[in-house]
């Protein structure tokens, strides 16, 4: 339920339970340390499928040993495998680093997915691998001209600019990705 530990704390409390954050921190390390294998697992059943998703997202983390509380660490998001049966891995990571994506990649062949962050940059380089963008990502561009154009637009200016022509593409892919769902 995403409850951090301090609360589940109180909970505990509440129930009549003595049981400190650091015991329950203590056992969240060892069930990690347990779950190795099904990593191991998980991760190989992402680079078995023919593409793979790819994201980073900036958290902080309070009291990591030997880092101030304004530090920025990343979860990076991996999705592939079968396209029934799509499997997702959460890896930690200190660093934004591209380095982090290379690894998990180590021997993969296919395609990747992923936004236009330039730690992907060296994925195109990679012998074996498709890089492809993200439409979600390039529609915020378009979106952005448009926008922009239409409060410079004169009366005498063709009212659909090449932005607004992209945009009518995108949603039409996004109709036939839709359906391409049912």
């Amino acid at each position: 339920d995403a409850v951090p530990l301090y609360r589940q704390q109180k909970i505990f409390d509440r129930l009549g339970i003595e049981l400190s954050r650091a015991v329950m921190s203590q056992w969240m390390v060892k069930a990690a340390r347990s779950c190795a294998g099904l990593l191991d697992l998980l991760r190989n059943e992402i680079r078995g499928g023919t593409l793979i998703n790819i994201d980073e997202s900036p958290f902080q983390v309070l009291k990591e040993p030997g880092r101030k509380n304004t530090t920025k660490s990343y979860m990076w998001v991996y999705r592939g495998g079968p396209p029934d049966r799509p499997v997702l891995l959460y890896q930690y990571q200190r660093t934004r680093s591209g380095k982090t994506a290379l690894e998990f990649l180590t021997d993969y062949k296919g395609y990747i997915q992923t936004d236009d962050f330039s730690g992907y940059d060296h994925l195109d380089q990679k012998p074996g691998i498709v890089h492809l963008g993200c439409w979600a990502h390039a529609r915020r561009k378009f979106v952005k001209v448009a926008t922009v154009r239409k409060k410079h637009r004169s009366k005498r200016v063709n009212p659909k600019s090449l932005a607004d022509q992209a945009l009518d593409y995108i949603g039409k892919l996004y109709k036939i990705e839709k359906q391409a769902r049912r």
